[in-house]
């Protein structure tokens, strides 16, 4: 009896290169990537720091000398992370480089004029992408925020591919229309977002840790108009806001100035609401004169919300959970792209390289990704861009299928 056969593993190289120039930053990260023609890289995903600018736009012919003739996905970053470390404040880029032999990978780029409406039939994606919902594909969703709507976009992907995972960031600079840049294949686009779609012998499984925690009792919005909230159970935030302070112990009140956020509740019975069931955005400030809340997201009336102050020490904690849990059971992921708030890290850790040596505790593999303007990821089977967390994209074959 022949024996079976052996399929060839997929196998991945990070790596992160610095430098006042992006050539020397490329040159750098090549050394520890290695060369093309050895390796034979299918897909070669890249962060680049937006201190680069207009630079940005020679990264596919200089990273061709790297990463050979592969699909090239990438966009610009706030930080850096990969090759074992993160790196906030020097210029520079992060490679993720794969071989997938047995993999589909498709890539598009696209333009909030061009983007299905919501309303439109499942088909319009599938005709967009030239990927069907019998592939089962994972996303990778790289977006600017100041010209694509990158959350209509991700639940237009969840609606017309249902169970697939769409992960992902904003990117990071200065988050004016025409300053991102967004790499796919060999070109650079200056507004929209850069699409991938893998199917074949590969699955993305995402996992999210929020930066923050619940403070006080959820609440409902009793008065609102788009992301101005007139009254929280009846009574002006104004108020609401002071009481909470009051209750407050001598160190949360010290944080309460400037790591106050607002959490809104994912839909279900306000009783149930716990921690990690909250989409957190930022507080925006109070009108003086009338005492409502402006806030980063739009709420309806009858929501449910609840304040958060971002705090370390949990979201420590949060993160070694979740990964624990995801990892355990599964085959093993081979890589990781890894999406970081920018007010994370350094800001809220007190030290570099945290989210990335979490996991790198647990499992020792490839890791490469940025420090984002917003990161993507799906909660309770719908894809929200959320704040202050933390995204893993975690890498693997597909079970039975090593």
């Amino acid at each position: 009896m022949p024996a079976p056969e052996r399929r060839e593993p997929m196998s991945w190289t990070s790596a992160i290169g610095l430098g006042a120039r992006l050539e020397d930053a490329v040159a750098e990260a090549a050394d520890q990537v290695g060369t093309a023609h050895a390796i034979g890289h299918d897909l070669a995903v890249a962060f680049v720091s937006a201190a680069y600018g207009t630079a940005v736009e020679r990264l596919p012919q200089l990273l061709r000398p790297v990463v050979g003739d592969c699909l090239l996905l990438g966009c610009n970053a706030g930080g850096l992370i990969g090759g074992g470390s993160e790196e906030e404040d020097e210029p520079g880029i992060a490679l993720l480089c794969g071989r997938l032999p047995d993999a589909v990978l498709a890539a598009v780029h696209l333009e909030q004029a061009t983007l299905p409406p919501l309303t439109a039939s499942r088909e319009s994606w599938w005709r967009l992408l030239d990927v069907g919902p019998e592939s089962e594909p994972s996303f990778l969703l790289l977006a600017d925020p100041a010209t694509i709507d990158a959350e209509a976009c991700a639940r237009g992907l969840d609606r017309a591919f249902p169970g697939s995972t769409v992960i992902g960031g904003l990117t990071a600079g200065m988050l004016a229309p025409g300053t991102a840049r967004l790499v796919t294949g060999g070109e650079v686009h200056r507004t929209g977002a850069a699409l991938l779609a893998l199917s074949g012998n590969v699955v993305i499984d995402s996992v999210l840790a929020q930066g923050c925690r619940p403070i006080g009792d959820p609440l409902f919005v009793t008065a609102c108009d788009g992301n101005l909230i007139s009254e929280l159970d009846g009574q002006r935030p104004r108020e609401v806001l002071t009481a909470l302070f009051s209750s407050l112990d001598e160190a949360d009140r010290a944080r309460f100035g400037d790591d106050l956020c607002i959490g809104l509740a994912l839909p279900g019975p306000r009783q149930a609401v716990g921690a990690g069931d909250f989409l957190v955005r930022n507080v925006l400030g109070l009108d003086p004169d009338s005492g409502a809340l402006w806030i980063g997201g739009r709420v309806t009336p009858a929501a449910i919300v609840q304040f958060h102050l971002r705090d370390g020490e949990s979201a420590s904690g949060e993160l070694e959970q979740r990964l624990g849990a995801a990892l355990a059971g599964q085959t093993p992921p081979a890589a990781a792209l890894l999406f970081a708030c920018a007010g994370r890290g350094r800001n809220l850790f007190g030290v570099s390289g945290h989210d990335s040596g979490t996991l790198r505790r647990m499992i020792d593999i490839p890791v490469a990704g940025m420090f984002s303007a917003g990161e993507i990821a799906p909660v309770q089977g719908a894809t929200f861009v959320h704040g202050y967390s933390s995204v893993f994209g975690l890498i693997r074959p597909r079970a039975g299928r090593l």
